[in-house]
């Protein structure tokens, strides 16, 4: 039985094939083709034919794309048409009052995603308990049907006010619109965040109808490539949430598809924890073109019910996940002010850094690293053959000679500057959390990760540097790691101390039964079938909530107003930094999660070695602008074995990256092929 993913980067497609009956794993890389399918359909199969293995054999693909979020930060969504009440055609324009700059007096919103032409106000009204004020009549849906035929949207966005408590108008508008436009596709806020709040309600909303159809035109384009090779097994997409899900699940709401790209990884990260005994880890993936990171505590990643994205409020379970622009494509400039700049604007996979030699002539850290020796231009990963001398021209003129320093002086000044951008990115993620950063391991990936990772733990005082046997296609295993899951919430309105617990079980019963009808649609057989529940809590009169878990209904003594009551303040003094504890808990939403579990593969020990692993040769390698190139042993990964130890500095090559280990540090392979890296002298 054989198993196969792929994750789409902005560099490289990382293709993985396990296969479970004989425990052997295959990875391949490909260049990344945009929002194109044709580079994953390539890669799928020249990986199948490296293996041998026909794609009839393949039990299972999980596919994580970036296509959402590049949809998204490029604003190149579907034209959405959004449905709202009478007088509130302004909803999205007003927004709120939440400023990310408070005294700022020249900060500007954030675009809406269907301005206030796009909208069409329907005649009808509930109030704030969702009883009908103002019915919706066939008149005025006909007349709202007429509308859309001429303005001809690509998708249908229908939020109407408190539609959360009762869902009537809004079905009823969807089925007309259904009935009459087979093709076009329509998302009703009461299915995708039924939920108070009426800006954030029908901005992800609208946000599901913005995305959805490039969604839905690359999974179609995907599907018949894949039918075309002769692939008949299921396709499962990758969504934020660290599930799974199958195409038809993922495009009934594709906002929650909007970071499938790096959700891999962070699976991968806690799996790998797992199996290793490290409970705490921050993970570090970074690629081509950006890093992303995400914190683990006592082995589960942490979800979040709402965020912002590119400052678009978004109320979806989502992996906690910090991305920023820090890749190895990363392109450095010098500023009108004379400051150094990494980022944001990448070289990508076409023409990519300089030294790819494919006409890129801007500086990227692919090429400062090149420069300083860390890589090699015979050994990189994805095979190419790197150009020191265009590596070291793109650097001389667009950073050394304008800054006036040396090519040397300018890669390190380069690196300097993207660490420090990513080490904040790290604080914001945990110390400014209250997470003590000192007993976490950072578990560094990507093709970039285990290069820069050296660099970060040293300067973060981590426990430990954690790499992974297989680095750069990491976060393509972890697809491969995840269960199908759904997620299903509802308004529920009562203080903790008075909740009326047999009413409460219902409402958690009825959540599980269509948790239950969508995992049996999946075809999840029942004994592979579990549900979780949580609520969220928030004190009386207060604006933000915090999810808590709780036990499941079935059990004796499951609620206890006391335990749970005090579990929130706990929650809100860690996140907060204070609690009152003599003030009265709200509970404002329910939630179900029901997880269904597929076959997966594990991370198995590797065989050990007596004889002592030696370095394969030596190059020179410039760390520090004080200091002279160092004489560096460059091991093969394929030569470590469990209780090989490397002594800083060292670099290890291997197929998809680089790991660098620093004069101070000292490597060490586990019994999992893992290196754990730590400094030689922990005072110092």
């Amino acid at each position: 039985m054989f198993f196969l993913s792929s994750d789409v980067g902005g560099t490289f497609v990382d293709l993985v094939l396990f296969d479970a009956t004989r425990g052997r794993i295959f990875v391949h890389k490909v260049p990344s083709t945009g929002e194109s399918a044709e580079g994953i359909l390539q890669g799928v199969s020249q990986i199948l034919k490296a293996a041998d293995v026909s794609i009839a054999d393949v039990a299972r693909f999980v596919h994580g794309t970036t296509i959402a979020t590049n949809a998204w930060l490029t604003h190149r969504g579907g034209r959405v048409l959004f449905l709202v009440t009478a007088g509130f055609k302004d909803l999205l324009e007003i927004g709120t009052q939440r400023r990310p700059e408070l005294y700022s007096l020249t900060q500007t919103r954030p675009a809406a995603l269907a301005p206030r032409s796009q909208a069409i106000e329907v005649r009808e009204r509930l109030d704030a308990f969702g009883t009908v004020v103002a019915p919706l009549s066939q008149k005025e849906v006909h007349r709202v049907v007429e509308t859309i035929r001429t303005a001809a949207p690509q998708s249908i966005a229908i939020s109407l006010l408190f539609s959360y408590l009762n869902d009537r108008h809004e079905a009823q508008l969807a089925q007309a619109i259904r009935d009459a436009f087979p093709d076009l596709p329509v998302y009703v806020s009461s299915e995708i965040n039924p939920e108070i709040g009426e800006y954030a309600r029908t901005n992800t909303t609208v946000a599901a109808a913005y995305v959805g159809p490039v969604i839905d035109h690359y999974v179609a384009s995907l599907e018949e490539g894949l039918a075309r090779a002769g692939f008949s097994a299921p396709l499962m997409l990758m969504r934020s949430d660290d599930g799974v899900a199958t195409t038809q699940a993922a495009r009934r709401n594709p906002a929650t598809m909007l970071l499938s790209g790096p959700a891999g990884g962070v699976i991968a990260a806690a799996s790998l924890g797992d199996a290793i005994g490290a409970d705490d880890l921050i993970t570090f993936d970074m690629g081509g073109t950006s890093a992303d990171f995400s914190l683990i505590a006592a082995g589960k990643p942490h979800i979040s019910t709402e965020r912002s994205l590119d400052g678009q409020p978004l109320r979806l379970p989502m992996l906690d996940i910090e991305t920023i622009s820090a890749g190895g494509g990363s392109i450095a400039s010098v500023d009108h002010a004379g400051a150094l700049q990494v980022g944001p604007q990448s070289a990508g996979a076409n023409p990519g850094p300089a030294c790819y030699g494919r006409g890129g002539t801007q500086p990227t850290l692919t090429d400062a690293t090149l420069v300083l020796g860390i890589v090699s231009p015979d050994d990189f990963a994805g095979g190419l053959r790197l150009s020191l001398d265009l590596a070291r021209k793109a650097i001389e003129d667009c950073v050394a000679r304008p800054l006036n320093i040396s090519i040397e002086q300018a890669a390190l000044g380069m690196i300097s500057v993207a660490c420090a951008q990513m080490r904040q990115a790290i604080r914001g993620l945990s110390i400014e959390r209250g997470y003590d950063i000192r007993r976490f391991s950072l578990l560094a990936f990507g093709g970039a990760g285990p290069i820069f990772g050296a660099l970060m733990a040293s300067d973060l005082r981590v426990e430990q540097l954690l790499i992974p046997p297989r680095p750069g296609v990491f976060a393509a295993t972890g697809l491969l790691l995840a269960d199908i899951k759904h997620n299903l919430q509802t308004p529920y309105s009562a203080l903790v101390s008075k909740v009326d617990e047999a009413e409460l079980r219902e409402r958690l019963r009825a959540l599980e039964g269509k948790l239950n009808e969508a995992l049996e649609a999946d075809r999840i057989l029942p004994p592979r079938r579990s549900f979780r529940f949580s609520v969220d809590l928030r004190y009386v009169g207060q604006f933000h909530d915090i999810t808590a878990p709780i036990q499941d209904p079935r059990t004796i003594g499951w609620w206890s107003a006391d335990a749970v009551a005090a579990h929130f303040h706990e929650l809100h003094e860690r996140v907060y930094g204070h609690a009152d504890r003599r003030s009265d808990v709200e509970i404002v939403n329910i939630r179900g999660h029901g997880l269904g579990e597929v076959d997966k593969p594990s991370f198995p020990p590797i065989a050990g070695c007596s004889q002592k692993t030696g370095p394969r040769s030596f190059r020179e390698i410039l760390l520090d602008r004080r200091s002279e190139r160092l004489q560096c042993p460059v091991y093969s990964r394929s030569d470590l074995t469990p209780g090989d130890r490397l002594e800083g500095p060292a670099v290890v090559s291997q197929s998809d990256t680089t790991v660098l280990v620093l004069p101070q540090q000292r490597g060490e392979v586990d019994e999992y092929g893992v290196i754990h890296i730590r400094m030689k002298d922990p005072a110092k």
